[in-house]
């Protein structure tokens, strides 16, 4: 899986690179070839291209399905994003599609669109059907977005290079040519699409895989800073019981606490998690953020008229 889903989102690295990646041996990394081209996934690297081509997704026919089970897989399947698993939740998606499109009227019209898109994510079909088109056959992009911390949406000019889910939301990544740099879209505030030139380059040093590798939900990139969180003793079995992200370290205190560390793009996404957990959660590190966490707290302190918020 892992494999499918490096040739789907990095096709511009070398298979040297990405057996690093993987950290697996170059030995492996041919066998398992072998064996996703014997199931019917077939794809190799094109030097004139200098790319990752694939040549064949097989398609299996999916028979004996009652129509209870289809519809319990396409609301299953509209549940994947917020466990954040990206472009394999964009895979369930079309599934999803191809599920509904062969159930009975009034099923087939409105299953798809209504309850999967617009309900469970927010974003009306004709956008994303625009931001998958584009993707797919490299459209030069205009949108019309809506940022929210702006009162009316604006202009951005991108290359859009993929579609993915994260955390119960469609999102688009590519290169801004308004801002010049990598930029993600959040397909719910995007209000219009419209196509310009076909065809351009993805640059060179855009990695996907990197780029959310070190993400803790939503926000990827390039780098990463160490957090720390304390998370008391009632607060404890709810955090040590699952991964959270796969650089996370959790010592347990002598006073029943417990120690949170991980290495991540955007420590203020850890901050936001951590404070569901109200009084039980304690930002450690980096110091700038425990800092921020004080503000947030002071606000919060006023909000509810609650005195010696400043201590």
């Amino acid at each position: 899986m892992k494999i499918i889903l490096e040739v789907k989102t990095s096709p511009h690295r070398t298979v040297p690179q990405m057996i690093n990646d993987l950290g697996i041996s170059k030995s492996q990394f041919y066998k398992d070839k072998d064996v996703l081209a014997d199931l019917g996934f077939v794809f190799g690297y094109e030097r004139k291209l200098k790319k990752l081509v694939l040549h064949k997704d097989s398609t299996l026919p999916v028979e004996n399905l009652t129509l209870s089970e289809r519809l319990a897989l396409i609301m299953a399947l509209r549940q994947l994003s917020a466990s954040g698993d990206h472009t394999l939740t964009y895979e369930g998606l079309n599934a999803a599609k191809k599920l509904a499109t062969e159930l009975p009227p009034p099923f087939a019209e409105s299953m798809f669109d209504d309850l999967v898109l617009r309900e469970g994510f927010g974003c009306p079909p004709r956008i994303m059907k625009d931001i998958q088109k584009a993707v797919e056959e490299n459209w030069r992009l205009t949108l019309l977005y809506q940022k929210p911390e702006q009162d009316e949406p604006r202009q951005e000019k991108m290359d859009p290079y993929q579609l993915f889910f994260r955390r119960r939301s469609l999102y688009v990544e590519g290169y801004s040519r308004t801002e010049g740099e990598i930029r993600t879209y959040r397909l719910s505030r995007i209000k219009k699409v419209e196509f310009e030139c076909r065809g351009f380059a993805v640059r060179d040093d855009y990695d996907f895989g990197k780029r959310y590798r070190n993400a803790f939900s939503a926000f990827g990139g390039e780098g990463t800073e160490h957090v720390a969180v304390r998370f008391n003793r009632e607060a404890r079995p709810y955090i040590e019981d699952s991964m959270w992200h796969h650089s996370q370290k959790t010592t347990r205190e002598p006073d029943g606490s417990l120690l949170f560390e991980a290495d991540v793009y955007y420590p203020r996404e850890v901050m936001w998690w951590a404070f569901r957990k109200g009084s039980g959660a304690e930002i450690l590190e980096p110091d700038w953020l425990r800092e921020e966490a004080k503000q947030s707290i002071r606000k919060m302190c006023k909000i509810y008229d609650i005195q010696g918020g400043d201590t």
